[in-house]
Protein backbone atom coordinates (compact mmCIF):
# COMPACT_ATOMS: atom_id res chain seq x y z
CA UNK A 1 0.00 0.00 0.00
CA UNK A 2 2.97 2.29 0.44
CA UNK A 3 4.36 1.75 -2.66
CA UNK A 4 1.04 2.12 -3.99
CA UNK A 5 0.74 5.99 -2.62
CA UNK A 6 4.71 6.61 -3.18
CA UNK A 7 3.60 5.95 -7.03
CA UNK A 8 0.61 8.12 -7.19
CA UNK A 9 2.58 11.00 -5.38
CA UNK A 10 5.62 10.29 -8.02
CA UNK A 11 2.76 10.65 -10.57
CA UNK A 12 1.63 13.30 -9.75
CA UNK A 13 4.74 15.10 -9.76
CA UNK A 14 5.76 14.39 -13.12
CA UNK A 15 2.35 15.81 -14.36
CA UNK A 16 2.95 19.04 -12.36
CA UNK A 17 6.37 19.24 -13.79
CA UNK A 18 5.14 18.66 -17.72
CA UNK A 19 2.02 21.19 -16.66
CA UNK A 20 4.96 23.61 -15.46
CA UNK A 21 6.30 23.58 -18.80
CA UNK A 22 3.85 24.84 -20.87
CA UNK A 23 3.36 27.77 -22.99
CA UNK A 24 0.22 29.09 -24.45
CA UNK A 25 -0.13 28.62 -28.42
CA UNK A 26 -1.44 30.91 -30.62
CA UNK A 27 -4.85 29.18 -30.60
CA UNK A 28 -7.89 28.62 -28.05
CA UNK A 29 -5.19 29.18 -25.41
CA UNK A 30 -5.95 33.03 -27.34
CA UNK A 31 -9.35 32.87 -27.87
CA UNK A 32 -10.92 31.89 -24.44
CA UNK A 33 -9.17 35.25 -22.71
CA UNK A 34 -11.41 37.07 -24.58
CA UNK A 35 -15.67 37.12 -25.20
CA UNK A 36 -17.01 34.62 -28.12
CA UNK A 37 -19.03 36.92 -30.10
CA UNK A 38 -21.54 36.12 -32.57
CA UNK A 39 -19.08 38.01 -35.22
CA UNK A 40 -16.11 36.39 -35.57
CA UNK A 41 -14.75 39.35 -37.15
CA UNK A 42 -15.89 41.94 -34.40
CA UNK A 43 -13.30 43.89 -32.27
CA UNK A 44 -12.18 41.82 -29.20
CA UNK A 45 -13.64 42.67 -26.32
CA UNK A 46 -12.27 41.78 -23.27
CA UNK A 47 -13.95 39.76 -19.88
CA UNK A 48 -13.92 41.91 -17.08
CA UNK A 49 -16.48 40.39 -14.63
CA UNK A 50 -18.92 37.42 -14.65
CA UNK A 51 -21.59 38.85 -16.56
CA UNK A 52 -19.01 38.88 -19.44
CA UNK A 53 -17.66 35.03 -18.88
CA UNK A 54 -22.01 33.90 -18.84
CA UNK A 55 -22.20 36.17 -22.13
CA UNK A 56 -19.55 34.38 -23.58
CA UNK A 57 -20.20 30.76 -23.08
CA UNK A 58 -23.57 31.18 -23.93
CA UNK A 59 -22.06 32.91 -27.41
CA UNK A 60 -20.02 29.73 -27.39
CA UNK A 61 -22.92 27.22 -26.47
CA UNK A 62 -24.35 28.62 -29.47
CA UNK A 63 -22.07 29.05 -32.61
CA UNK A 64 -18.76 26.38 -31.12
CA UNK A 65 -20.14 23.09 -29.27
CA UNK A 66 -22.46 22.13 -25.90
CA UNK A 67 -19.27 22.01 -23.86
CA UNK A 68 -20.81 24.76 -21.67
CA UNK A 69 -19.80 23.62 -17.98
CA UNK A 70 -16.07 22.65 -18.85
CA UNK A 71 -15.15 25.66 -21.26
CA UNK A 72 -16.82 28.04 -18.16
CA UNK A 73 -14.03 26.87 -16.41
CA UNK A 74 -11.64 27.17 -18.84
CA UNK A 75 -12.74 30.55 -19.30
CA UNK A 76 -12.70 31.41 -15.72
CA UNK A 77 -9.28 30.08 -14.78
CA UNK A 78 -7.26 31.68 -18.05
CA UNK A 79 -8.49 35.38 -17.10
CA UNK A 80 -8.89 35.14 -13.64
CA UNK A 81 -6.77 32.71 -12.23
CA UNK A 82 -2.97 33.09 -11.56
CA UNK A 83 -1.16 30.95 -14.28
CA UNK A 84 0.24 28.50 -11.96
CA UNK A 85 -2.90 27.07 -10.57
CA UNK A 86 -4.30 25.15 -13.44
CA UNK A 87 -1.14 22.63 -13.61
CA UNK A 88 -1.49 22.10 -9.88
CA UNK A 89 -4.93 21.58 -10.23
CA UNK A 90 -4.11 19.33 -13.29
CA UNK A 91 -1.36 17.26 -11.40
CA UNK A 92 -4.29 16.60 -8.04
CA UNK A 93 -6.73 15.64 -10.65
CA UNK A 94 -4.40 13.29 -12.39
CA UNK A 95 -3.92 11.68 -9.48
CA UNK A 96 -7.37 11.11 -8.80
CA UNK A 97 -8.27 9.90 -12.12
CA UNK A 98 -5.47 7.07 -11.17
CA UNK A 99 -7.02 6.12 -8.59
CA UNK A 100 -10.46 6.44 -9.27
CA UNK A 101 -9.63 4.10 -12.05
CA UNK A 102 -7.73 1.80 -9.56
CA UNK A 103 -10.53 1.77 -7.40
CA UNK A 104 -12.84 0.36 -10.40
CA UNK A 105 -10.40 -1.66 -11.88
CA UNK A 106 -9.25 -3.40 -8.64
CA UNK A 107 -12.91 -3.20 -6.12
CA UNK A 108 -10.97 -5.75 -4.00
CA UNK A 109 -7.36 -4.18 -3.20
CA UNK A 110 -5.21 -6.21 -4.82
CA UNK A 111 -2.49 -5.73 -7.52
CA UNK A 112 -3.49 -1.71 -7.01
CA UNK A 113 0.04 -0.71 -7.86
CA UNK A 114 0.31 -2.86 -11.01
CA UNK A 115 -2.91 -1.06 -11.94
CA UNK A 116 -1.79 2.25 -11.38
CA UNK A 117 1.32 1.29 -13.45
CA UNK A 118 -0.72 0.10 -16.22
CA UNK A 119 -3.21 3.10 -16.37
CA UNK A 120 -0.61 5.38 -16.16
CA UNK A 121 1.70 3.82 -18.70
CA UNK A 122 -1.26 3.16 -20.99
CA UNK A 123 -1.99 6.99 -20.68
CA UNK A 124 1.20 8.45 -20.51
CA UNK A 125 3.18 6.17 -23.68
CA UNK A 126 0.54 4.46 -25.22
CA UNK A 127 -2.85 6.97 -25.68
CA UNK A 128 -3.21 8.50 -29.05
CA UNK A 129 -3.56 12.98 -28.05
CA UNK A 130 -1.91 12.42 -24.62
CA UNK A 131 -0.46 15.89 -25.45
CA UNK A 132 -3.92 17.62 -26.52
CA UNK A 133 -6.30 15.67 -23.95
CA UNK A 134 -3.47 16.10 -20.49
CA UNK A 135 -1.05 18.28 -21.72
CA UNK A 136 -2.76 21.03 -23.25
CA UNK A 137 -4.52 23.96 -21.14
CA UNK A 138 -7.79 23.72 -22.72
CA UNK A 139 -7.42 19.71 -23.51
CA UNK A 140 -7.39 19.41 -19.49
CA UNK A 141 -10.79 20.54 -18.78
CA UNK A 142 -11.86 18.98 -22.02
CA UNK A 143 -11.00 15.61 -21.00
CA UNK A 144 -9.17 15.14 -17.40
CA UNK A 145 -11.26 17.10 -15.83
CA UNK A 146 -14.41 15.66 -17.44
CA UNK A 147 -13.05 11.85 -17.15
CA UNK A 148 -12.84 12.88 -13.19
CA UNK A 149 -16.26 13.86 -12.80
CA UNK A 150 -17.78 11.27 -15.03
CA UNK A 151 -15.56 8.40 -13.14
CA UNK A 152 -17.03 10.20 -9.75
CA UNK A 153 -20.38 9.81 -11.05
CA UNK A 154 -20.55 5.92 -12.04
CA UNK A 155 -18.97 5.90 -8.20
CA UNK A 156 -22.01 7.39 -6.90
CA UNK A 157 -24.84 5.80 -8.64
CA UNK A 158 -22.78 2.46 -7.90
CA UNK A 159 -23.28 2.98 -4.61
CA UNK A 160 -26.39 0.97 -3.02
CA UNK A 161 -26.31 2.73 0.33
CA UNK A 162 -27.31 6.39 -0.69
CA UNK A 163 -29.02 8.24 1.32
CA UNK A 164 -32.04 10.28 -0.35
CA UNK A 165 -31.41 13.11 1.48
CA UNK A 166 -28.41 13.66 -1.24
CA UNK A 167 -30.60 14.14 -3.58
CA UNK A 168 -31.00 17.87 -4.13
CA UNK A 169 -27.40 18.67 -4.08
CA UNK A 170 -26.44 15.53 -6.07
CA UNK A 171 -28.66 15.88 -8.46
CA UNK A 172 -27.11 19.55 -9.85
CA UNK A 173 -23.99 17.91 -9.96
CA UNK A 174 -24.72 14.80 -11.74
CA UNK A 175 -26.61 17.38 -14.19
CA UNK A 176 -23.34 19.66 -14.67
CA UNK A 177 -21.20 16.32 -14.89
CA UNK A 178 -23.27 15.23 -18.07
CA UNK A 179 -22.78 18.96 -19.42
CA UNK A 180 -19.71 18.34 -19.93
CA UNK A 181 -18.47 16.57 -23.54
CA UNK A 182 -20.32 14.85 -25.51
CA UNK A 183 -18.17 12.32 -26.68
CA UNK A 184 -18.41 10.87 -23.17
CA UNK A 185 -21.59 11.52 -21.73
CA UNK A 186 -23.79 10.28 -24.42
CA UNK A 187 -22.13 6.89 -24.31
CA UNK A 188 -22.27 6.70 -20.69
CA UNK A 189 -26.25 7.69 -20.68
CA UNK A 190 -26.81 5.28 -23.82
CA UNK A 191 -25.34 3.05 -20.76
CA UNK A 192 -27.31 4.40 -17.87
CA UNK A 193 -30.37 4.16 -20.28
CA UNK A 194 -30.09 0.25 -20.75
CA UNK A 195 -29.75 -0.19 -17.24
CA UNK A 196 -32.51 1.65 -16.53
CA UNK A 197 -34.92 -0.23 -18.41
CA UNK A 198 -33.44 -3.77 -17.80
CA UNK A 199 -33.30 -3.31 -14.02
CA UNK A 200 -36.31 -1.24 -14.00
CA UNK A 201 -37.67 -3.45 -10.92
CA UNK A 202 -34.98 -3.90 -9.20
CA UNK A 203 -34.23 -0.14 -9.21
CA UNK A 204 -37.88 1.09 -8.61
CA UNK A 205 -37.13 1.87 -5.09
CA UNK A 206 -33.47 3.34 -5.45
CA UNK A 207 -32.63 7.00 -5.83
CA UNK A 208 -29.94 5.93 -8.34
CA UNK A 209 -32.81 6.17 -11.34
CA UNK A 210 -32.91 10.14 -10.43
CA UNK A 211 -28.94 9.98 -10.78
CA UNK A 212 -29.21 9.10 -13.86
CA UNK A 213 -31.88 10.72 -15.06
CA UNK A 214 -30.43 14.22 -14.01
CA UNK A 215 -26.89 12.81 -15.96
CA UNK A 216 -28.58 12.38 -19.03
CA UNK A 217 -30.45 15.84 -18.86
CA UNK A 218 -27.19 16.66 -18.74
CA UNK A 219 -26.01 15.45 -21.91
CA UNK A 220 -28.92 16.12 -23.99
CA UNK A 221 -28.30 20.02 -22.49
CA UNK A 222 -25.02 19.54 -23.63
CA UNK A 223 -25.90 17.30 -27.30
CA UNK A 224 -28.62 20.04 -28.48
CA UNK A 225 -26.55 23.02 -28.71
CA UNK A 226 -27.12 24.76 -32.19
CA UNK A 227 -23.35 25.06 -31.92
CA UNK A 228 -22.61 21.19 -32.61
CA UNK A 229 -24.81 20.37 -35.00
CA UNK A 230 -23.61 23.36 -37.13
CA UNK A 231 -20.56 21.81 -36.77
CA UNK A 232 -21.47 18.56 -37.85
CA UNK A 233 -21.72 19.25 -41.02
CA UNK A 234 -17.84 20.36 -41.21
CA UNK A 235 -16.69 16.59 -41.51
CA UNK A 236 -17.29 17.25 -45.37
CA UNK A 237 -18.80 14.30 -47.93
CA UNK A 238 -19.13 10.72 -47.43
CA UNK A 239 -16.07 9.77 -48.74
CA UNK A 240 -14.07 12.64 -46.66
CA UNK A 241 -16.11 10.93 -43.39
CA UNK A 242 -15.24 7.43 -43.78
CA UNK A 243 -11.49 8.48 -44.69
CA UNK A 244 -11.71 9.83 -41.21
CA UNK A 245 -13.02 6.87 -39.89
CA UNK A 246 -10.44 4.91 -41.16
CA UNK A 247 -7.28 7.43 -39.93
CA UNK A 248 -9.07 7.28 -36.51
CA UNK A 249 -9.30 3.62 -36.42
CA UNK A 250 -5.52 3.17 -37.66
CA UNK A 251 -4.03 5.99 -35.46
CA UNK A 252 -6.61 7.22 -32.88
CA UNK A 253 -7.55 4.12 -31.55
CA UNK A 254 -5.33 1.91 -30.30
CA UNK A 255 -6.58 0.56 -26.85
CA UNK A 256 -9.60 -1.12 -28.18
CA UNK A 257 -8.09 -3.03 -30.47
CA UNK A 258 -5.50 -4.47 -27.87
CA UNK A 259 -8.82 -5.16 -25.48
CA UNK A 260 -10.64 -6.74 -28.55
CA UNK A 261 -7.51 -8.94 -29.28
CA UNK A 262 -6.93 -9.67 -25.59
CA UNK A 263 -10.64 -11.25 -25.72
CA UNK A 264 -9.99 -13.53 -28.94
CA UNK A 265 -7.29 -14.68 -27.46
CA UNK A 266 -8.86 -15.57 -24.12
CA UNK A 267 -11.82 -16.72 -25.78
CA UNK A 268 -9.83 -19.69 -27.18
CA UNK A 269 -8.00 -20.22 -23.84
CA UNK A 270 -10.40 -19.44 -21.15
CA UNK A 271 -13.72 -18.95 -22.25
CA UNK A 272 -15.97 -18.94 -19.08
CA UNK A 273 -13.75 -15.99 -18.07
CA UNK A 274 -14.67 -13.74 -20.95
CA UNK A 275 -18.38 -15.24 -20.60
CA UNK A 276 -18.54 -13.72 -17.23
CA UNK A 277 -16.47 -10.54 -18.05
CA UNK A 278 -19.29 -9.66 -20.43
CA UNK A 279 -21.52 -10.25 -18.41
CA UNK A 280 -20.46 -8.30 -15.74
CA UNK A 281 -19.42 -5.15 -17.70
CA UNK A 282 -22.33 -5.51 -20.13
CA UNK A 283 -23.48 -1.78 -19.88
CA UNK A 284 -19.70 -1.10 -20.10
CA UNK A 285 -19.56 -2.25 -23.72
CA UNK A 286 -22.59 -0.15 -24.87
CA UNK A 287 -20.72 2.80 -23.47
CA UNK A 288 -17.60 1.83 -25.79
CA UNK A 289 -20.01 0.99 -28.31
CA UNK A 290 -21.28 3.92 -28.73
CA UNK A 291 -18.22 5.93 -27.89
CA UNK A 292 -16.49 4.25 -30.86
CA UNK A 293 -19.34 4.96 -33.48
CA UNK A 294 -19.22 8.75 -32.79
CA UNK A 295 -15.19 8.30 -33.61
CA UNK A 296 -16.63 7.39 -36.86
CA UNK A 297 -19.34 9.51 -37.31
CA UNK A 298 -17.59 12.60 -36.52
CA UNK A 299 -15.71 13.96 -39.22
CA UNK A 300 -12.72 14.62 -37.90
CA UNK A 301 -9.57 13.04 -37.54
CA UNK A 302 -7.61 14.81 -34.55
CA UNK A 303 -5.14 12.75 -32.93
CA UNK A 304 -7.26 12.73 -29.24
CA UNK A 305 -10.77 12.17 -31.03
CA UNK A 306 -10.32 8.32 -29.99
CA UNK A 307 -9.29 9.13 -26.18
CA UNK A 308 -12.24 8.62 -24.63
CA UNK A 309 -13.44 5.23 -26.73
CA UNK A 310 -9.65 3.62 -26.00
CA UNK A 311 -10.30 5.51 -22.18
CA UNK A 312 -13.49 3.05 -21.50
CA UNK A 313 -11.69 0.13 -23.72
CA UNK A 314 -8.51 0.59 -20.70
CA UNK A 315 -10.65 0.20 -17.85
CA UNK A 316 -12.44 -2.71 -19.75
CA UNK A 317 -9.00 -4.59 -20.54
CA UNK A 318 -7.67 -4.04 -17.11
CA UNK A 319 -10.56 -5.62 -15.41
CA UNK A 320 -9.88 -8.58 -17.84
CA UNK A 321 -6.82 -9.01 -16.77
CA UNK A 322 -7.30 -8.04 -13.11
CA UNK A 323 -6.76 -11.40 -10.79
CA UNK A 324 -5.03 -13.46 -13.62
CA UNK A 325 -1.84 -12.03 -13.93
CA UNK A 326 0.37 -13.68 -10.86
CA UNK A 327 1.92 -11.37 -8.41
CA UNK A 328 5.73 -11.86 -9.40
CA UNK A 329 4.73 -10.85 -13.52
CA UNK A 330 2.47 -8.11 -11.66
CA UNK A 331 5.75 -7.17 -9.78
CA UNK A 332 8.09 -7.36 -13.26
CA UNK A 333 5.39 -5.44 -15.11
CA UNK A 334 5.27 -2.95 -12.98
CA UNK A 335 8.74 -2.39 -12.44
CA UNK A 336 9.38 -2.60 -16.30
CA UNK A 337 6.77 -0.05 -17.29
CA UNK A 338 8.19 2.38 -14.54
CA UNK A 339 11.90 1.90 -16.17
CA UNK A 340 10.74 2.64 -19.95
CA UNK A 341 8.30 5.58 -18.61
CA UNK A 342 11.50 7.64 -17.00
CA UNK A 343 13.69 8.02 -19.54
CA UNK A 344 10.79 9.09 -21.97
CA UNK A 345 9.10 11.70 -19.24
CA UNK A 346 13.05 13.25 -18.67
CA UNK A 347 13.36 13.49 -22.95
CA UNK A 348 9.64 14.78 -22.40
CA UNK A 349 10.94 17.24 -20.17
CA UNK A 350 13.74 18.37 -22.32
CA UNK A 351 11.40 18.62 -25.49
CA UNK A 352 8.96 21.03 -23.82
CA UNK A 353 11.59 23.09 -21.81
CA UNK A 354 13.19 23.73 -25.86
CA UNK A 355 9.48 25.00 -26.79
CA UNK A 356 9.42 26.72 -23.73
CA UNK A 357 12.56 28.68 -25.08
CA UNK A 358 10.99 29.46 -28.06
CA UNK A 359 8.01 30.88 -26.55
CA UNK A 360 9.90 33.02 -24.36
CA UNK A 361 11.84 34.35 -27.36
CA UNK A 362 8.54 35.23 -29.44
CA UNK A 363 6.67 36.75 -26.31
CA UNK A 364 9.89 38.79 -25.41
CA UNK A 365 9.48 40.35 -29.20
CA UNK A 366 6.11 40.76 -28.26
CA UNK A 367 6.36 43.15 -25.33
CA UNK A 368 8.56 45.40 -27.25
CA UNK A 369 6.79 48.51 -28.06
CA UNK A 370 6.02 49.30 -31.92
CA UNK A 371 7.38 45.96 -32.78
CA UNK A 372 4.45 44.10 -35.10
CA UNK A 373 6.43 41.60 -36.94
CA UNK A 374 7.40 38.34 -34.73
CA UNK A 375 10.55 36.03 -35.55
CA UNK A 376 9.55 32.91 -34.96
CA UNK A 377 12.07 29.70 -33.71
CA UNK A 378 11.05 27.01 -34.50
CA UNK A 379 12.15 23.30 -33.84
CA UNK A 380 14.23 21.16 -36.60
CA UNK A 381 12.47 18.27 -37.49
CA UNK A 382 14.39 15.38 -39.01
CA UNK A 383 17.28 15.10 -36.24
CA UNK A 384 15.76 11.20 -35.92
CA UNK A 385 12.27 9.94 -36.07
CA UNK A 386 12.44 9.15 -31.85
CA UNK A 387 12.65 12.79 -31.34
CA UNK A 388 10.08 14.01 -34.20
CA UNK A 389 7.83 11.50 -32.60
CA UNK A 390 8.13 12.71 -28.87
CA UNK A 391 7.63 16.46 -30.16
CA UNK A 392 4.49 14.84 -31.29
CA UNK A 393 3.24 13.31 -28.42
CA UNK A 394 4.02 15.70 -25.74
CA UNK A 395 5.27 19.23 -27.06
CA UNK A 396 2.32 21.64 -27.77
CA UNK A 397 3.84 23.88 -30.37
CA UNK A 398 3.34 27.45 -29.49
CA UNK A 399 2.98 28.53 -32.96
CA UNK A 400 2.58 26.13 -35.86
CA UNK A 401 2.38 27.03 -39.32
CA UNK A 402 1.23 24.12 -41.27
CA UNK A 403 -1.45 23.18 -43.45
CA UNK A 404 -3.83 21.55 -41.27
CA UNK A 405 -3.47 24.33 -38.50
CA UNK A 406 -6.60 26.08 -37.41
CA UNK A 407 -4.99 29.29 -37.96
CA UNK A 408 -2.85 31.41 -39.77
CA UNK A 409 0.24 32.83 -37.75
CA UNK A 410 1.56 35.59 -40.48
CA UNK A 411 -1.99 36.64 -41.34
CA UNK A 412 -2.84 39.85 -38.83
CA UNK A 413 -6.68 39.48 -39.26
CA UNK A 414 -7.20 36.03 -38.17
CA UNK A 415 -9.22 35.50 -34.90
CA UNK A 416 -6.63 33.82 -32.96
CA UNK A 417 -3.95 36.46 -33.89
CA UNK A 418 -5.84 39.43 -33.28
CA UNK A 419 -6.45 38.16 -29.73
CA UNK A 420 -3.05 37.88 -29.27
CA UNK A 421 -2.31 41.37 -30.69
CA UNK A 422 -4.82 42.80 -28.27
CA UNK A 423 -3.30 40.80 -25.33
CA UNK A 424 -0.03 42.44 -25.57
CA UNK A 425 -0.91 45.70 -26.19
CA UNK A 426 -0.67 45.81 -30.07
CA UNK A 427 -2.80 47.09 -33.03
CA UNK A 428 -1.63 44.11 -34.45
CA UNK A 429 0.71 40.81 -35.23
CA UNK A 430 2.34 39.14 -37.88
CA UNK A 431 4.26 35.91 -37.26
CA UNK A 432 7.25 34.48 -39.80
CA UNK A 433 10.14 31.83 -39.21
CA UNK A 434 13.20 33.86 -37.74
CA UNK A 435 15.50 31.89 -40.94
CA UNK A 436 12.61 33.87 -43.37
CA UNK A 437 12.90 36.98 -41.68
CA UNK A 438 16.88 36.97 -41.36
CA UNK A 439 17.35 35.91 -45.36
CA UNK A 440 15.21 38.48 -46.66
CA UNK A 441 17.04 40.70 -43.71
CA UNK A 442 20.32 40.19 -45.63
CA UNK A 443 19.35 39.20 -49.24
CA UNK A 444 16.81 41.85 -51.30
CA UNK A 445 17.03 39.39 -53.92
CA UNK A 446 15.56 36.62 -51.55
CA UNK A 447 12.35 34.83 -52.70
CA UNK A 448 12.29 36.28 -55.73
CA UNK A 449 11.59 32.86 -57.30
CA UNK A 450 8.52 31.03 -55.14
CA UNK A 451 10.50 29.33 -52.51
CA UNK A 452 9.76 26.97 -49.54
CA UNK A 453 11.60 28.59 -46.66
CA UNK A 454 14.01 26.04 -44.85
CA UNK A 455 11.43 24.29 -42.35
CA UNK A 456 9.90 23.00 -45.38
CA UNK A 457 6.75 24.34 -44.43
CA UNK A 458 5.76 27.76 -45.92
CA UNK A 459 6.22 29.31 -49.75
CA UNK A 460 7.49 32.22 -49.78
CA UNK A 461 7.38 34.53 -53.05
CA UNK A 462 8.58 38.58 -53.38
CA UNK A 463 6.40 40.42 -55.18
CA UNK A 464 6.57 43.13 -57.74
CA UNK A 465 4.37 45.57 -56.35
CA UNK A 466 1.51 45.76 -53.69
CA UNK A 467 -1.45 44.98 -55.49
CA UNK A 468 -4.00 42.50 -53.60
CA UNK A 469 -3.23 38.85 -54.72
CA UNK A 470 -6.91 37.53 -56.04
CA UNK A 471 -5.63 33.40 -56.49
CA UNK A 472 -2.74 31.60 -55.93
CA UNK A 473 -2.68 28.57 -58.47
CA UNK A 474 -0.32 25.50 -58.28
CA UNK A 475 -0.50 24.20 -61.64
CA UNK A 476 -0.13 20.13 -61.18
CA UNK A 477 2.50 17.35 -63.23
CA UNK A 478 0.44 15.09 -64.31
CA UNK A 479 -0.19 11.39 -62.87
CA UNK A 480 -1.23 7.53 -63.56
CA UNK A 481 -3.07 6.79 -60.60
CA UNK A 482 -3.10 3.29 -61.36
CA UNK A 483 0.79 3.21 -61.34
CA UNK A 484 0.25 4.18 -57.56
CA UNK A 485 0.61 1.69 -54.35
CA UNK A 486 -2.38 1.31 -52.78
CA UNK A 487 -2.37 3.53 -50.47
CA UNK A 488 -0.98 6.78 -52.18
CA UNK A 489 -4.09 5.94 -54.97
CA UNK A 490 -6.46 6.20 -52.05
CA UNK A 491 -5.31 9.32 -51.35
CA UNK A 492 -4.57 10.57 -54.80
CA UNK A 493 -5.55 14.38 -56.13
CA UNK A 494 -7.56 13.96 -59.37
CA UNK A 495 -7.41 17.58 -60.21
CA UNK A 496 -4.35 18.77 -62.83
CA UNK A 497 -4.81 22.31 -60.49
CA UNK A 498 -5.02 23.58 -56.69
CA UNK A 499 -6.30 26.59 -55.52
CA UNK A 500 -5.04 27.69 -52.42
CA UNK A 501 -7.75 29.15 -50.57
CA UNK A 502 -7.74 32.63 -48.92
CA UNK A 503 -7.49 31.22 -45.24
CA UNK A 504 -4.04 29.21 -46.48
CA UNK A 505 -2.33 32.67 -47.98
CA UNK A 506 -1.51 36.28 -47.09
CA UNK A 507 0.51 39.24 -48.48
CA UNK A 508 3.12 40.17 -45.94
CA UNK A 509 5.20 43.55 -45.50
CA UNK A 510 8.78 42.91 -44.33
CA UNK A 511 11.24 45.52 -44.69
CA UNK A 512 9.26 47.80 -46.97
CA UNK A 513 9.09 45.19 -49.77
CA UNK A 514 5.66 43.11 -50.06
CA UNK A 515 5.83 38.80 -50.08
CA UNK A 516 3.24 36.35 -50.71
CA UNK A 517 3.22 33.87 -48.20
CA UNK A 518 1.03 30.25 -48.18
CA UNK A 519 1.46 27.16 -46.85
CA UNK A 520 2.83 24.11 -48.24
CA UNK A 521 0.21 21.43 -49.09
CA UNK A 522 -0.29 18.39 -48.65
CA UNK A 523 2.26 15.87 -50.34
CA UNK A 524 0.14 14.00 -52.52
CA UNK A 525 -0.51 17.82 -53.96
CA UNK A 526 2.92 18.95 -53.26
CA UNK A 527 4.63 16.07 -54.99
CA UNK A 528 2.74 16.89 -58.15
CA UNK A 529 3.94 20.50 -58.36
CA UNK A 530 5.31 22.12 -62.16
CA UNK A 531 4.43 25.47 -61.28
CA UNK A 532 2.81 28.60 -59.07
CA UNK A 533 0.47 31.00 -61.02
CA UNK A 534 -0.90 34.02 -59.27
CA UNK A 535 -3.38 36.26 -59.95
CA UNK A 536 -3.67 40.10 -58.79
CA UNK A 537 -5.39 43.35 -58.89
CA UNK A 538 -5.62 44.90 -62.69
CA UNK A 539 -5.16 41.52 -64.69
CA UNK A 540 -1.41 40.74 -63.39
CA UNK A 541 -0.73 37.58 -63.64
CA UNK A 542 3.06 35.46 -62.65
CA UNK A 543 4.12 32.20 -63.35
CA UNK A 544 7.25 30.52 -61.56
CA UNK A 545 8.17 27.24 -62.13
CA UNK A 546 8.85 24.48 -59.18
CA UNK A 547 10.07 21.22 -58.89
CA UNK A 548 9.13 19.28 -55.36
CA UNK A 549 12.39 17.45 -54.40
Amino acid sequence: MKAYYLFLTVAGAAMLCLGLLDVPTLTDDMLYRFQWTSDPSAPVETIDGVADLLRSQWNHYQLVNGRFVPHLLAQAFLVFAPWWLLPSADALLFVLLVHLCVRRVAPDGRQQLFVAVAVVFLLFIVFSGFRSAMLWGLGTFNYLWVLVAVMMVLTCVERSDLPRRWLPALCPLLLLAGWTHEALSVPVSAAFALCLFVRRRQLRHSPVPLLMLSFMVGAALCLTSPGIWNRSTEGGTMQARLMSAAINCVSNVRVLWLLLLTLAVMWLRHRPVVVHHLRSHAYSYVALAVAFAIVLACGTNLERVGFYTDFIAMLLWLSLLHGHVRQAWARRLSAAGCLLMLPVFVWACALRQENRRYWLYAEQQMTEPGRELIAVRMAPKGESWLTDALREHYVNTSIDFGFYSCYMAFDASDSNIRCAARLYGKQRLTFLPEGVLQRIATDTAAYSNCELDSSATLFVWRLPDDRPVSQVLLLLSPEDVSQLDPLRRLLAYKGDSYDIDDFHRETVNVAGRPYLVFTRPTTNIFRRIRAVELRAAGGRRSCAPYTAE
